[in-house]
C-alpha cells in the first residue's frame, strides 16, 4: 500500500487571514538635558569686589576697595566702572557719604562714553550717552531737561538695575530698595554704571553689584517711562 502525502492548504485558501506579528517598537532614549548650553547662557557672577573704577584724575578721586573717595580738592569726578554690561540683568548701587552740596549723581552711560577730569557726566557729547539720577530725585538725559519724580538720595542705598534680556532694554532706579517712579527704556546694548562726586572728602561705597535671575522691577503707581535718545519734557 502506498502512502499519499496530504496536500498543504494555505491560509488564504480557507478564508483565514495570516497574522504577521508587528516588530517590537524600539526603546526610546530620553535626550540628555543640555546642561552645558544652560551654563553657557548664564552671565558670569558679579560682586562688588570685582568692580574697577575708571579714574579720570587721581588728584581728585581714587578707589580703595569697594569705596570711591574724593580727595581734599573740590571738583567734579565722574567715575565709570568696568566690567561693561551687555547681557543679563544687573544691579549696581551703594551709599553716598559726607556730602554737603547738591552735586552727586548715579546713573548709566553708553560704553563708548569717556569722562575727562573735572567733568559732569553730561558734559559735551556725553549728554547723549548718559542718564543721570541726581541727589534731589530728578533724572536727566539730553537737552538739559531734568525731570522730578524720584525720591531724594539721603543717607540711604541707591541703585540702578538694567535688564538687557528684554526688548526694549530697560533701566530702573531703586532708593532704599524701593522701586522709583521714573524709569528709562531702549537703553544701549552695552553700558557702564557710573557715579559722580564733587565735595572734597566725600565718597561712594558700593554695596551691590550682582546678576539677578529675575528683574526686581514690578512697576509702580503713577510711574512714567522715558525713551533713551529722545527729548524729555516736564509735565
Amino acid at each position: 500500500m502506498s502512502f499519499v502525502q496530504p496536500a498543504v492548504i494555505s491560509g488564504d485558501q480557507i478564508g483565514q487571514s495570516v497574522i504577521v506579528p508587528k516588530p517590537l517598537p524600539k526603546e526610546q532614549v530620553k535626550p540628555k538635558p543640555k546642561v552645558l548650553q544652560i551654563q553657557q547662557s548664564v552671565p558670569p557672577s558679579l560682586n562688588p569686589n570685582m568692580i574697577i573704577g575708571i579714574i579720570p584724575n587721581k588728584e581728585h578721586v581714587y578707589q580703595q576697595g569697594i569705596k570711591i573717595i574724593h580727595t581734599d580738592k573740590r571738583g567734579f569726578s565722574t567715575v565709570a566702572f568696568n566690567p561693561i554690561i551687555s547681557n543679563g540683568i544687573a544691579r549696581f548701587g551703594g551709599f553716598f557719604k559726607r556730602h554737603s552740596s547738591e552735586y552727586f549723581i548715579i546713573g548709566i552711560a553708553d560704553s563708548s562714553a569717556v569722562f575727562g577730569s573735572d567733568e559732569y557726566p553730561f558734559d559735551g557729547e556725553n549728554e547723549k550717552k548718559t542718564v543721570c539720577y541726581f541727589n534731589d530725585g530728578e533724572i536727566s538725559h539730553i537737552f538739559g531737561n531734568s525731570i522730578p519724580g524720584n525720591s531724594r538720595i539721603e543717607n540711604k542705598s541707591v541703585s540702578c538695575e538694567v535688564n538687557m534680556n528684554i526688548s526694549p532694554r530697560t533701566l530702573t532706579f531703586f532708593n532704599d530698595n524701593q522701586e522709583q517712579r521714573l524709569s528709562v527704556r531702549n537703553i544701549p546694548s552695552s553700558i557702564r554704571f557710573y557715579i559722580c562726586l564733587y565735595d572734597k572728602n566725600s565718597s561712594f561705597m558700593i554695596n551691590i553689584f550682582e546678576n539677578l535671575q529675575y528683574s526686581s522691577a514690578k512697576g509702580v503707581s503713577n510711574g512714567k517711562v522715558f525713551e533713551w535718545g529722545k527729548e524729555w519734557k516736564r509735565e
